[in-house]
């Protein structure tokens, strides 16, 4: 191969982005897809959990799948635990659609859809660690059933918001 074949090679390489994914956990007992995740607080982002979470501060959620098969109508859910007690957690928002950034409800199968969602965090909460499971369920199913899920731990603490 030509020393120029080479050089095109390598800058075709350090053209391509690199996209932060945070790893997360699958959900145990699911059908659903596992997506990639981002979860960043400012421009910080998380690479593993357990994630900072600064109450006060806005943290935000990227999730990227592909849809599994044609879905018209879902609702993100969301479960916190801690300390062996588990509670819905509201997001105020009914539809996942109105997150997409990249598409419109609904998708067709093996479309890519990409998802964002700020989490805010009150000051009233106190510094502990919280298990996130967040999942969107397909509404048009009998019963409804999960599309993707992932769970991820945040820590729970009063501190500046990073930059």
């Amino acid at each position: 191969m030509s020393f120029a074949v080479n050089i095109v090679s390598f800058i075709g390489i350090l053209s391509v982005p690199t996209l932060a994914i945070t790893q997360m956990n699958t959900c145990s007992n699911t059908t659903g897809i596992y997506p990639n995740v981002t979860y960043s607080v400012n421009s910080y982002v998380c690479d593993r959990s357990p994630c900072l979470c600064v109450p006060g501060c806005t943290s935000s959620l990227s999730v990227d799948f592909q849809a599994p098969k044609y879905l018209e109508k879902m609702r993100p859910k969301v479960h916190a635990t801690c300390l062996n007690v588990q509670l819905d957690y509201p997001l105020n928002q009914d539809d996942v659609c109105v997150g997409f950034t990249n598409t419109q409800c609904p998708i067709v199968e093996k479309e890519k859809v990409n998802y964002k969602y700020n989490l805010n965090i009150g000051t009233i909460f106190p510094e502990v660690t919280v298990t996130l499971r967040f999942s969107f369920i397909d509404e048009d199913t009998a019963p409804n059933t999960e599309v993707l899920c992932f769970e991820f731990d945040i820590i729970i603490k009063k501190t500046e918001c990073p930059a």
